[in-house]
């Protein structure tokens, strides 16, 4: 039943009116976040709102509040979210179209909306239905004539601009907390827990910080490793958790997703960062030694990995290749193809059945390589074996590259150097420089169309936001895709720069590879083989073996810390033909 506050019931200075025409009312207040619901620093939360509209009810004669015409939004955004995908704006229109309330009561008017293309339309609306738009704070909004339609568009514009520069202040505000490496507030990720800083803000309250929280850090620290060094996804480690019993920070299960958040969360190796992945993106201007749970080292091969597995990135040229998995039992899986038809040999099982003396008859299973081509039964003609047995193919292989490695242990350094130096890279370092001449020129033209999108704000341009929202798009495009040409370039190049103490690093190293490619699991095999071999190709009577060594990974790969930090240096890329009749 709805709450009458007529004016005979007012013991204030109006006076009663029995002749006057009671006018039905409804109320609508919004707020922008949860948190102003029931309190605002400024005095606009709901219940501010409210008894405001309340009171101001009371003051009119013959008002008559209908509390079902009371809206409440509570956590909307007037500036970002659009009328359309607004129920309380929508339920009040159907409401004022049955004719509900006669009188529609905000607080102030930019509770309606603050988006100045739309918002002045959404009051035309209710005033063309023949409902009154009143305001505690701004009184009645008529549109009798150009000069209302005027002053209605004003209004939302200056709320539309406000909101603009506080959006803006708000994002500077985080952008240089970001930059130092400050917290800025919210959940934090697994591995790290919130505790109090001892210290108290401008406002009286006390701060909190974030801190590495030792148990799940060690979670993480898997989570990596299992990625490194045994080139797990994220499916496979969300399920060995799973498994585990061990739960995230909501004591949920752990899913896929939840693990490809954390590893590629720029934090974990100390860095802060906000809107990451956007043209807006902004990291700590350095790492914070007391947040670091993966070096950087690691974060960044753990990224290399999982990128190369991009099936768009694996497309491009000059790309290091990357297993897709090492789940099968298989050594060769990933880097192995019939040298016939060039399809890629995938693992298949065999059955053999063993008659004991007793007479009963024992299976066995054991794995074998198959030519995916035959396999699949494609329109392909392959004039090589449809299967290769496990221990003959990887007894090769792995002879060959033990004897690569030999010859790696014993080469002439100055030699090598010399061979590598010889290689003609002058023409890559102009287009290098050229395509940097090309970033830097872009990025200041979008730097510019940013400080012309605010003169289109404040109407200061004589282009519409349209046309500048359109011009940005293209540019942010191009400077992300001359971005990605750059560091690709860069990544070239750094890779023929090997120095001397790299290679007596190598050459260090290799009886330790060797040592630990042993007693590694397969999976882990397999991520060191990857690091030295490329390419398998399997004929009838030959193996073609095709390397490409990556020093930095050969020696990451084996998962012992050492002192020597190397880069991901290509060595040398050769092809070795190992005869088998």
């Amino acid at each position: 039943m709805a709450l009458k506050m007529v004016v005979a019931n007012r013991t204030d200075n109006f006076t009663t009116n029995t002749d006057t025409k009671v006018k039905k009312v409804g109320t609508l207040y919004r707020v922008s976040t949860k948190k102003q619901v029931h309190f605002s620093e400024n005095g606009g939360d709901i219940p501010t709102q409210r008894k405001a509209c309340h009171d101001f009810i009371r003051s009119m004669p013959g008002w008559v509040l209908v509390e079902e015409c009371e809206y409440y939004e509570k956590g909307v955004s007037g500036f970002k979210t659009r009328a359309e995908n607004r129920d309380v704006i929508q339920q009040a229109k159907e409401d004022a179209l049955q004719g509900k309330f006669d009188v529609l009561l905000v607080f102030m008017f930019d509770r309606l909306g603050r988006i100045d293309s739309e918002t002045p339309f959404v009051l035309e609306w209710f005033v063309q239905q023949g409902i009154e738009m009143w305001s505690v704070k701004e009184g009645q909004q008529k549109i009798e004539g150009q000069m209302d339609k005027l002053m209605n568009y004003l209004r939302f514009w200056t709320a539309n601009t406000e909101s603009v520069n506080t959006t803006h202040r708000v994002k500077n505000s985080h952008d240089q907390m970001v930059k130092e490496g400050v917290y800025r507030g919210g959940t934090v990720p697994y591995g790290y827990k919130i505790v109090e800083s001892g210290e108290i803000s401008n406002r009286g309250r006390l701060l909190h910080k974030v801190v590495i929280d030792p148990n799940a850090a060690e979670i993480v620290k898997m989570m990596y490793d299992l990625v490194d060094q045994e080139g797990y996804g994220q499916y496979r480690i969300s399920k060995l958790l799973n498994e585990k019993g061990l739960k995230t920070n909501r004591g949920k299960p752990w899913s896929s997703p939840s693990v490809s958040v954390i590893l590629r969360n720029p934090l974990y190796k100390g860095l802060m960062a906000i809107n990451r992945g956007s043209s807006a993106e902004v990291y700590s201007e350095k790492p914070n030694p007391e947040l670091i749970i993966i070096d950087e080292e690691k974060w960044n091969r753990v990224q290399a990995i999982r990128e190369g597995r991009n099936p768009e990135n694996r497309k491009k040229e000059n790309k290091v290749t990357v297993l897709m998995s090492t789940k099968s039992t298989l050594l060769l899986i990933g880097m192995s193809r019939c040298g016939c038809c060039g399809n890629v040999l995938s693992p298949t099982w065999n059955k053999k059945d063993h008659k004991l003396k007793d007479g009963t008859i024992q299976s066995y299973r054991y794995p074998k390589y198959r030519c995916s081509g035959k396999g699949a039964q494609k329109a392909i003609t392959c004039t090589g074996q449809t299967t290769y047995a496990q221990k003959k193919l990887e007894g090769i292989v792995l002879a060959e590259v033990y004897r690569y490695l030999d010859h790696l242990e014993c080469v002439d350094i100055d030699e090598q150097l010399k061979k590598l130096k010889s290689e003609k890279v002058s023409d890559e370092e102009i287009v290098l420089k050229n395509l940097k001449k090309q970033l830097a020129k872009s990025t200041q033209e979008l730097t510019a169309l940013d400080d012309e999108l605010m003169k289109v704000v404040m109407g200061k341009s004589p282009f519409s936001r349209e046309k500048i929202s359109t011009i940005m798009s293209d540019k942010e495009s191009e400077v992300n895709d001359l971005k990605s040409k750059v560091d690709e370039l860069e990544q070239e190049l750094n890779s023929r720069n090997v120095k001397r103490t790299e290679l007596e690093v190598l050459q260090k190293r290799i009886p330790i590879w060797r040592d630990v490619f042993r007693r590694s699991s397969i999976a882990k095999q397999k991520m060191m083989l990857n690091t030295l071999v490329d390419q398998v190709d399997v004929f009838r009577n030959k193996v073609v073996i095709k390397y490409n060594l990556r020093i930095g990974s050969f020696i990451a790969a084996m998962g012992i810390d050492t002192k020597e930090r190397l880069g991901n240096k290509k060595l040398m890329a050769q092809n070795v033909i190992t005869n088998k009749g």
